[in-house]
């Protein structure tokens, strides 16, 4: 099971990724510090209102004095995100989001869509979160990006003696093709 750390640590890392799954706990846990978190800014936000009106000054009509609001936009996007791929882990597409515009029910279907549990085996949105040997750390399709520096990770291999004795035979045979003109014994 992912630990609160982890989860934020997850919806951070992936802000912009609507592909893939979030687990319950990933969605629950980051929507429970983000609400801590947001309780704490409205709170700070409405004394530092109520200290401006005791001293007789108007409130600030500028946007950026409110780190609440501050902070809701700077979640708007992994809130969307996770909600997303909370959707995928339960074998949901992402429209059904669009859920939560149905008057009345929208919302009650929106939270029971967000409390079923996980697909238990792979779907076509990725495999389980706690399957490990089918992970890959990439999509389908997709190249691995690392797979590029697997050479420099071999360049200080030390080579075997038959490496090293092909290698020669094939400088040697450059050698007397290409320099010396023509195979010559």
């Amino acid at each position: 099971m992912m630990g609160p750390l982890a989860a934020v640590e997850s919806v951070v890392f992936k802000y912009f990724q609507v592909s893939g799954r979030a687990t319950r706990a990933e969605y629950w846990w980051w929507g429970l510090i983000q609400f801590t978190i947001l309780a704490i800014l409205v709170f700070s936000d409405a004394r530092a209102f109520s200290n401006a009106h005791d001293l007789g000054l108007p409130p600030s009509l500028n946007p950026l004095h409110y780190t609440s609001l501050l902070f809701i936009l700077a979640t708007i996007i992994p809130n969307f995100t996770v909600t997303i791929r909370r959707l995928h882990d339960s074998g949901r597409s992402g429209f059904w989001y669009l859920i939560l515009f149905a008057p009345f029910v929208g919302g009650i279907w929106f939270l029971i869509l967000m409390l079923l549990p996980s697909e238990r085996d792979d779907n076509i949105y990725g495999p389980t979160w706690h399957d490990h040997s089918k992970w890959q750390g990439k999509s389908e399709g997709k190249a691995n990006p690392m797979q590029a520096y697997a050479v420099l990770d071999r360049l200080h291999d030390e080579p075997d003696a038959a490496t090293i004795a092909a290698r020669k035979a094939e400088i040697s045979e450059y050698y007397r093709n290409r320099v010396l003109q023509g195979p010559k014994d």
